[in-house]
């Protein structure tokens, strides 16, 4: 069984995997995962939970800081194998990795892009919606070979939303809602929740432009479902890119 970890800003997410007799990509089953905060007691109930698992392998992705990484680690050793780090390659498996400045590509969207290729096998857009938004893109070379494209990055929704009420004189801390259309915001509060929701299915809308009319929009994040309410169409919500990705790759790494 191989063990994941997500190290994100806020809090550890975590899977347990095994791998499948599959040639593909997707040879790889997640049996069980969970968040934790970043707080030693948790760890610790948890550390004492992983005990009666036999754990063949840690693979992990960070984005946090290598003190934090050594704190939950201590915690875990000597329950578990030496820790291998995810990093970003010029290829996993089929997929390509056409990032053109792939030393300053998050750990986070690579190992996304390597999920949403195993689970699907088809050209896809990849929208995290956390602090940051970011929407991808996975197309296929003209000779028929998967690539991640790279895509965009743009402020999330709640940040969106604390700039314009911090750097305005008059906007409130939104609280609405969102107003679809034909319908119209007729109040401040709904403006703004309106607003921040339909700038980013815009940049989610034009991105989708690239890829053929069938190919799906995978949300993911904390604000998938209200995105998932205001686009509709191809888009569906998919948890835990990133931990799908890790586990593909501990799969990767033992062919």
């Amino acid at each position: 069984m191989n063990l994941l970890l997500d190290f994100g800003n806020t809090r550890l997410k975590w899977a347990c995997s095994e791998t499948v007799a599959d040639s593909g990509m997707a040879g790889s089953r997640i049996l069980q995962r969970g968040v934790l905060d970043y707080d030693a007691p948790v760890i610790a109930t948890w550390v004492a939970q992983l005990g009666a698992l036999d754990i063949a392998k840690v693979v992990f992705a960070s984005v946090v800081s290598a003190e934090r990484e050594s704190q939950v680690f201590a915690t875990l050793a000597p329950a578990i194998p030496d820790p291998i780090r995810f990093g970003v390659k010029p290829q996993a498996g089929a997929l390509l990795n056409g990032y053109a400045t792939q030393n300053t590509l998050g750990v986070d969207r690579w190992a996304a892009a390597i999920g949403a290729w195993g689970l699907f096998g088809q050209p896809c857009l990849i929208v995290g919606s956390g602090t940051a938004t970011i929407i991808d893109l996975i197309d296929v070379t003209s000779a028929g070979n998967p690539i991640y494209r790279g895509g965009l990055i743009l402020p999330g929704m709640d940040l969106m939303l604390q700039s314009l009420h911090e750097r305005t004189a008059r906007l409130p801390q939104a609280e609405g809602s969102y107003r679809a259309a034909p319908d119209v915001p007729d109040n401040t509060h709904d403006a703004l929740i309106s607003g921040a929701i339909d700038a980013t299915c815009g940049a989610i809308e034009r991105m989708g432009r690239r890829l053929p009319d069938d190919a799906p929009w995978l949300l993911t994040g904390g604000n998938a479902h209200r995105l998932l309410s205001a686009l509709g169409g191809n888009a569906l919500v998919v948890d835990d890119l990133v931990l799908e990705g890790l586990a593909i790759s501990a799969q990767l790494v033992e062919q």
